[in-house]
């Protein structure tokens, strides 16, 4: 008889907790049983190449289809915390359409006139704009905007996160490193600072340019991590690896170049280092523009530099070669031997 009266208890006891479970889910719309959308990103443009692109992290999975929108000679858009997610790709066609960063958040506003969460916008001409909703989620929440970026993030371990994006990035400035390492460094120092205070799970660097990646797709990088604690260094390691695979790298083809972006992206980086000068003929125009065709005097510089780093005294710019300056070009803008 005990027995079967605590059979009758369990019984009665499931049933009302469930109904309660069924009222409480009732009352609340799909969307409200979704894990919440916290990142941080940074958003930016290469005005020597033309490049826009994006890197985020997030204690979400999957963080890349979702909060990622990035189109070729248009725009870049982090879309996080509440965000119109679904609206990316409209933000992107109101760039295209010629509207400003401002003009696309106020039709944002507009059309969400209940909130637009955090966004951040960078179009191709280097406008940059960033939002955050006094609304979303708690703990720290803010955003940085500067010359050719933008950066924000949600449930940040603090503000000095989103200071480590601004100040990456503006330390690369005039460093000749390509769009994609420039983000992916500024999301490291993101999360050295803090990062996302829940940890992480997915994460995502995107870069288009126009005719840029194989056969021309327009995704010179489109990588990313949907499910794992180290998503930033996994994140690096897929980086390094497309790199090597690849080899779309500013340099990297120099041994199959005679002129082009990569001889110019050498002769530049040659001048930054001290190994020619911006008034050599033949070399730079007269605005001081690299031309992009490897003569003697560019060879020249070439075996100078190897001598001096012992590389021996070649005058052909093989990988090694361009490993070597992209690391002295690092270090000289405070980002490390990579």
């Amino acid at each position: 008889m005990r027995r079967a009266r605590a059979i009758t208890v369990r019984v009665v006891l499931g049933a009302v907790l469930c109904a309660a479970q069924g009222s409480l889910l009732g009352a609340q719309s799909p969307d409200a049983l979704l894990p919440e959308m916290s990142s941080l990103s940074i958003v930016g443009y290469d005005p020597e190449t033309g490049d826009v692109g994006i890197a985020l992290a997030s204690r979400f999975f999957a963080v890349a289809p979702v909060a990622a929108h990035v189109r070729a000679e248009v725009g870049a858009v982090a879309t996080m915390g509440g965000a119109p997610y679904a609206d990316g790709e409209l933000m992107l066609d109101w760039l295209e359409e010629g509207a400003s960063p401002e003009e696309v958040l106020q039709r944002l506003r507009d059309r969400h006139p209940a909130g637009i969460g955090q966004i951040n916008i960078v179009d191709a001409t280097g406008r940059s704009i960033s939002t955050t909703s006094e609304t979303q989620a708690s703990m720290w929440k803010g955003h940085r905007v500067g010359r050719h970026y933008a950066a924000a993030g949600n449930i940040l371990a603090g503000p000095q996160v989103v200071a480590a994006f601004g100040d990456s990035f503006e330390q690369t400035d005039g460093s000749a490193l390509p769009l994609a390492e420039r983000l992916l460094m500024a999301l490291e120092a993101a999360d050295a600072a803090g990062g996302d205070a829940r940890g992480r799970m997915g994460a995502t660097l995107i870069v288009k340019r126009a005719g840029g990646g194989y056969e021309g797709v327009g995704d010179f990088v489109n990588l990313r991590i949907d499910d794992s604690r180290h998503a930033i260094n996994d994140l690096r390691k897929l980086y390094s690896r497309w790199r090597a695979i690849r080899g779309e790298m500013p340099g990297a083809r120099i041994v199959e170049q005679s002129r082009g972006a990569d001889v110019r992206w050498l002769q530049e980086s040659l001048r930054t280092l001290g190994y020619l000068e911006a008034d050599v003929p033949g070399v730079f125009d007269d605005a001081g523009r690299a031309i992009g065709l490897f003569n003697d005097v560019t060879a020249d510089a070439i075996s100078r530099y190897r001598r001096d780093h012992g590389l021996g005294a070649s005058r052909s710019a093989g990988l090694e070669t361009v490993n070597s300056i992209r690391a002295r070009l690092a270090d000289r803008t405070g980002g490390g031997d990579r």
